[in-house]
């Protein structure tokens, strides 16, 4: 079976479902690239992955190889890419398949925009009788779709798969209990819309309770400078640590010393990869609901938490449960660290992929192949938003 992916570049999250294909009895795989990597992204240190790999075909260099690609190829799934490359596939009804986060981000009202309207059009709904099926990576893509005319019958669980490490998972909690009190994480860039003031709120709030706890927040963005007036006013320089940006080896060894990992972003949070990172280093997680991934890949009170988006309250009483019981946390973390090795991986969704490409082959019910995860028919979700 040929597979194809288009996307504008290949990138370190994109990279292990690649290899998994490309690891596959019977199936052979390319990757399109339709865009060079930006020169910033090579200024920052990000590495040209389309010039590195075998499997990768540019598209800016062999425009008519890609074409034959999308016409040819068994199954394609197309990403971030000029649509005709997918009309050009839609010509000869095919079997493909759109990888997207949720399309209306900023708003569902938004889907009255004509702008808007139009891009949705061209990209999903114009094809929808045709075989063109969605790889939902957030769990309101579906609902963002079906208001906009899209049968969400035809939409399936997918999402990032980054890279997943075994650990020994006895030796890594052994690590984390060499805290004194529990840690508490958040890595990422310090934006408007990743809501990081919450959790230091939360962590004020524990303090407040004489609750042991100490928050290291790993990042730099336009929101540094009010945390760290809010540490600053408040006393909390004991209590919480800010750290610039590091390398994603360097996050991976905090993660695993971390105990809890907060990621309370609004609903501009497609997917958020750096979820499936903390899970694989059996942290607790705490996750807005607005966040794509959240529905997807935490179940509450088992493998983590999910709290209302923007809802202290709330927070500040989750994170309160987690730190003051470590066998909770413990038990937490093995599940979610469980979930990302054994559902929520390169490995599973790859081979879940060939799976459903099968079932359109022989006519089988695709809607029951799976009951959760990767191709699992997608639940349609209503954004409070």
């Amino acid at each position: 079976m040929k597979i194809a992916f288009f996307s504008n570049f290949l990138n370190h999250h994109q990279l292990p479902l690649c290899e998994a294909f490309c690891c596959m009895d019977g199936v052979e795989f390319s990757f399109v690239a339709c865009e060079r990597i930006p020169e910033d992204r090579l200024k920052m240190g990000y590495e040209d992955m389309n010039t590195r790999y075998p499997f990768v075909v540019r598209a800016y260099e062999d425009e008519a190889a890609a074409f034959a690609i999308a016409e040819n190829y068994d199954a394609v799934i197309f990403g971030a890419c000029p649509t005709a490359y997918i009309a050009h596939r839609m010509k000869h009804n095919r079997l493909s398949f759109r990888f997207c986060e949720r399309s209306l981000k900023k708003g569902t009202w938004r889907r009255f925009i004509p702008r808007t309207r139009r891009k949705i059009y061209e990209g999903y709904t114009k094809y929808k009788k045709q075989p063109l099926y969605i790889l939902g990576a957030s769990s309101y893509a579906a609902s963002d779709l079906a208001l906009c005319g899209f049968d969400k019958k035809k939409c399936f669980e997918w999402g990032y798969f980054p890279s997943v490490t075994a650990k020994d998972l006895d030796a890594v909690f052994a690590q984390k209990r060499e805290s004194a009190v529990a840690e508490v994480l958040y890595a990422g860039r310090l934006l408007p819309l990743k809501h990081v003031m919450d959790t230091v709120r939360a962590v004020h709030n524990l303090k407040k309770q004489n609750i042991a706890v100490h928050f290291t927040i790993i990042g730099e963005g336009e929101c540094a400078k009010e945390i760290k007036a809010y540490i600053a006013q408040n006393d909390l320089e004991d209590t919480v640590a800010m750290l610039p940006f590091m390398s994603p080896e360097a996050v991976r060894e905090y993660m695993d010393k971390a105990d809890v990992f907060v990621f309370g972003s609004n609903f501009y949070e497609g997917w958020g990869a750096v979820v499936n990172e903390a899970m694989n280093s059996a942290c607790t997680l705490l996750v807005s609901h607005a966040v794509g991934s959240a529905a997807y890949l935490i179940r509450d009170g088992e493998n983590g938490y999910v709290y209302p988006f923007a809802d202290v309250g709330v927070l500040t009483d989750k994170l309160g449960r987690a730190v003051a019981d470590r066998a909770l946390r413990e038990r937490l973390g093995r599940e979610a660290y469980k979930t990302v090795t054994e559902l929520w991986s390169a490995e599973v969704a790859a081979g879940r992929f060939i799976a459903l490409c099968k079932a359109f082959e022989n006519g089988d019910d695709f809607r029951l192949l799976f009951e959760s995860g990767p191709c699992s028919a997608a639940v349609k979700r209503n954004p409070l938003k």
